[in-house]
């Protein structure tokens, strides 16, 4: 742990610089991942109000699985790149609705804290995913049918 604050620096630079290079907007960058951190902090506070069970183990699997979720949107720009072709519009909308998400739950957390019962949490980062992976097979099959006309899209 140590090692990782000793390199701070570096690591925020690279990661900067990885954004810039995908012509991915940093300050929304920044805003998604302290939405993560706001949701994460107060689902734990959520949780030790409501008696359940708290853990490390899962305060770090849920954490990573936040930060895991930085990735779509690099895939999606890294995949944009490599096709050639604009997909940072696309990048976008993702980041944007990943915002509203993590928003959504932010809100759900303070009204658990607040009337000490749980709130039923709307799943909106699985219907992003899907939504997502829906859309990159539709492209996908429309580069096919350029690629060769005579492909025919079985459903």
């Amino acid at each position: 742990m140590q090692k990782i604050s000793e390199y701070s620096n570096e690591i925020k630079l690279l990661l900067y610089g990885i954004f810039i290079y995908l012509e991915m907007d940093v300050g929304i960058v920044k805003v998604l991942f302290y939405l993560m951190v706001m949701d994460t902090f107060l689902g734990i506070i959520k949780t030790i109000v409501l008696n359940n069970a708290f853990s490390f183990k899962k305060l770090a699997l849920g954490f990573v699985s936040k930060l895991a979720v930085l990735l779509i949107p690099t895939a999606l720009a890294l995949m944009s790149i490599g096709l050639n072709y604009n997909f940072k519009w696309f990048v976008t909308i993702v980041m944007d609705l990943l915002i509203v998400s993590d928003g959504i739950s932010i809100i759900s957390n303070i009204i658990a804290i607040k009337t000490k019962k749980e709130v039923e949490n709307f799943d909106a980062m699985t219907l992003i995913l899907k939504s997502v992976r829906n859309r990159l097979i539709q492209l996908f099959k429309r580069l096919l049918i350029t690629i060769d006309p005579k492909y025919h899209i079985e459903k």
